[in-house]
């Protein structure tokens, strides 16, 4: 099973549906940053848009926008066009943003994606190349050890943490936070600012993890 087929399974398809399409359902680490960012006429790009659940939260703030949303999910890119079809989507195999061609945007949002999939950096760092403005994205942290390895520290895409079938289990990685503010700093290469902002929490009950607490960073990356 691929990691789109992994995201187009029933229960993820229809948590979305509920979910992440409010402001009442943003993150605090991830308004702490999205609050100061809003303009009237901005432009912005959702890597890994789920159903486009932030053009609904960019919507209760402001008249005009311009929005993308990029997914590897058909059946999530499906509903996101439903929802709003006055915005733009792609589905696109992972890490392959070719569909923007040569697009930037005022806003990049890459949040809820990178600790769930191995080449995390290869996104960050294509979405980062989209980027005219800010880069908001978010990363899962711990004072020990990275945990990248999926046999170790892993994430049940039915929801439960107690996924039977091994195919529906996706990394949860968890990074030390010392190497994932170096990497932060090296795939936004030429940032004018780099700004963190995170809390220290349980990790999902969808993951199986050592680890008894993580901290959810929120990065800033300004051009």
């Amino acid at each position: 099973m691929s990691y789109a087929d992994s995201w187009s399974q029933p229960g993820v398809l229809d948590f979305f549906t509920k979910e992440r399409g409010t402001t009442s359902q943003v993150y605090p680490s991830e308004w702490f940053f999205l609050k100061d960012r809003l303009q009237e006429g901005m432009s912005v790009l959702d890597v890994g848009c789920a159903q486009g659940g932030f053009a609904g939260v960019l919507g209760e703030h402001l008249k005009s926008f311009s929005y993308t949303g990029v997914d590897i999910s058909p059946e999530m890119i499906a509903k996101a066009k439903a929802r709003h079809p006055a915005q733009r989507f792609f589905c696109c195999p992972e890490g392959d943003l070719t569909a923007l061609k040569g697009e930037r945007f005022d806003l990049v949002l890459v949040l809820g994606i990178l600790h769930l999939h191995e080449s995390w950096r290869d996104t960050l760092a294509g979405a980062w190349k989209h980027t005219r403005g800010a880069l908001l994205f978010d990363l899962r942290e711990t004072e020990g050890t990275t945990l990248d390895d999926k046999s170790v520290s892993w994430f049940g895409m039915d929801f439960s943490g107690d996924a039977e079938q091994a195919e529906l289990r996706l990394p949860y990685i968890v990074l030390n936070a010392g190497e994932a503010l170096g990497e932060a700093v090296r795939l936004t290469e030429g940032a004018a600012r780099l700004s963190r902002y995170g809390y220290r929490h349980p990790p999902s009950t969808a993951a199986r993890t050592p680890v008894a607490h993580i901290m959810t960073s929120a990065y800033l990356a300004e051009k």
